[in-house]
């Protein structure tokens, strides 16, 4: 156990340098302090949400509901995103040469990175459970003892789904491992596991006979999504149903940390292995000094299955919701929504639909602090920061120019607009897309981090990213704010928000552009 705890020590110390923060004006206070900030936000941001929901279950009627419904949300939810960055941390990380020729037990170093992933997890789950949690509570006048077992279970919920969402992962690893283009290939089969994820969703949320009754409407769709939630449902003893998911959540994890221990040297190896194919023919082209980079950015962003797969999330769900559009009508979304203008709806609120997609992509934000240790080749070479920062602004505008395209041109084709309503879908996106970008790599160049032994660190939960994401997020909410609160029409209000954020992006664009290191 004591060499469980100093691996998780050192696992949370690269995740959170507290040596360096208790440093004397040290900037990675700042750092943290923002990225702190960011989080908390966004946590407030879900649990009032799901206060919200849980009174409204209250309202309906159906309140016995909220355990299952939290516990089914939650957990797809952790299932969704220990799929994204569960491979980086148990097969990529640069640690793992190092702990595997030390006497350490396989299972030690399994349990320690998978406690990390649960105490990352763990967080998620009780945002989701504990607001619901609590209007449960109080409006349905539970027992000590049913009580006691819901909050015991709250640190449960993660171990069942981490295991679902690593399992496929280590799937995709053995998979790919027998394709030529391994790289390509675990790419390809970690957004065919997202999409059936999503697709299983979208079955469960379906389900359930309309002409029934809201309640056993609901009860239909929550179990139908996360079968282990009726465990939670009034009508089983909730006693029994609470400690029989405590007790399933327990053996599954030991079960999982057993099992995939006696493998892990293999399953590490199998993450690494390289094609056996090598292409004889060599051809060497001279290049500007900008395409060489260009390509370069390229060829490492699509190289890595952890960039790719949460940088790329984004352009992805754009693409995949505008091929929905393209072969279902505009008259079946309106008869499965119940929205009755929904034409007038999405011809306003696409332009604002695609920009949100095309923020939650920004390789921008992460891509100086992955240069990593070698960061000191750009720094030394004799290339002017300005040709750097635009390659890698530039590989981030190709990957929102793919999206864009494809939605713009459905969009255009499914949905009838006029003349102002067609300007704001071409000319909004493209604003929100160059600020995000240029946002992201300000921050990143503001706030490098070199140091890294994991790419997830730097993708999913570094400073820049984090505040790149929490300023995009403030940006798509403002039209909507001054739509809402005074009441002013979405058409005029998008464009005026959308040149404000473009002359920003100038602004830091030139800031960043004379600056003489990097």
């Amino acid at each position: 156990m004591s060499k469980i705890m100093t691996l998780m020590k050192a696992q949370m110390n690269n995740l959170i340098p507290i040596n360096e923060i208790k440093e004397k004006g040290s900037k990675k206070q700042t750092s943290i302090a923002i990225s702190f900030f960011g989080i908390l936000t966004l946590f407030l941001f879900v649990a009032v949400y799901n206060l919200l929901t849980a009174e409204t279950l209250v309202q309906m009627g159906q309140g016995e509901l909220i355990p299952a419904y939290m516990v089914s949300v939650s957990s797809y939810s952790i299932l969704f995103l220990t799929l994204l960055y569960s491979n980086s941390i148990l097969f990529d990380s640069r640690d793992l040469d190092i702990l595997l020729s030390l006497p350490i037990k396989n299972s030690d170093i399994i349990t320690s990175k998978f406690l990390f992933i649960y105490i990352l997890n763990v967080l998620i789950g009780i945002v989701f459970t504990l607001p619901g949690g609590i209007i449960w509570i109080q409006n349905e006048g539970q027992p000590v003892f049913p009580i006691v077992l819901y909050f015991c279970s709250m640190f449960m919920v993660p171990f069942i789904p981490m295991c679902l969402a690593s399992i496929m992962g280590i799937g995709i690893v053995v998979t790919s491992s027998r394709f030529k283009n391994k790289k390509y290939m675990s790419i390809l089969f970690a957004f065919l596991a997202i999409g059936g994820i999503g697709f299983f969703a979208a079955i469960a949320m379906n389900s359930g006979d309309k002409g029934s009754r809201v309640g056993i409407i609901l009860a239909k769709q929550i179990m139908q999504l996360y079968p282990l939630s009726q465990l939670f449902v009034h009508q089983i003893q909730s006693e029994v149903g609470m400690s029989v998911f405590i007790f399933l959540s327990i053996v599954v994890f030991v079960a999982f940390i057993k099992i995939v221990s006696k493998n892990f040297s293999q399953l590490h190896l199998l993450s690494r292995r390289e094609t056996k194919y090598v292409c004889s023919s060599t051809s060497y082209q001279q290049k500007s000094v900008f395409l060489a980079l260009y390509q370069k950015e390229m060829g490492r962003f699509f190289s890595s299955y952890m960039t790719v797969l949460n940088a790329g999330l984004g352009v992805v769900l754009l693409c995949a919701f505008s091929i929905f559009l393209l072969f279902n009508s505009v008259e079946q979304i309106k008869e499965s929504s119940g929205v009755e203008n929904i034409t007038e709806y999405i011809a306003t609120f696409a332009p604002l639909f695609i920009a949100s997609m095309l923020s939650l992509s920004c390789p921008a934000a992460s891509s100086i602090s992955l240069e990593g240790r070698n960061i000191w080749i750009l720094q030394t070479s004799p290339v002017k920061i300005k040709t750097i920062l635009n390659a890698k602004i530039a590989l981030t505008l190709t990957l929102h120019f793919i999206g864009y395209m494809l939605s713009i041109l459905i969009f255009l084709f499914k949905v009838e607009m006029d003349r102002m309503q067609f300007f704001n879908l071409v000319f909004v996106p493209v604003c929100y897309s160059v600020f995000i970008t240029i946002v992201g790599i300000f921050f990143n160049k503001k706030y490098p981090n070199y140091d890294w032994d994991n790419e997830m660190i730097i993708v999913k939960q570094s400073l820049p990213v984090i505040v790149t994401a929490l300023v995009g997020f403030i940006s798509l909410m403002i039209p909507i704010f001054l739509n809402w609160v005074f009441h002013l029409q979405m058409i005029y209000v998008l464009p005026i928000i959308s040149m404000g954020l473009v002359v920003m992006s100038l602004m830091m664009y030139h800031k960043m552009s004379q600056s003489n290191f990097i």
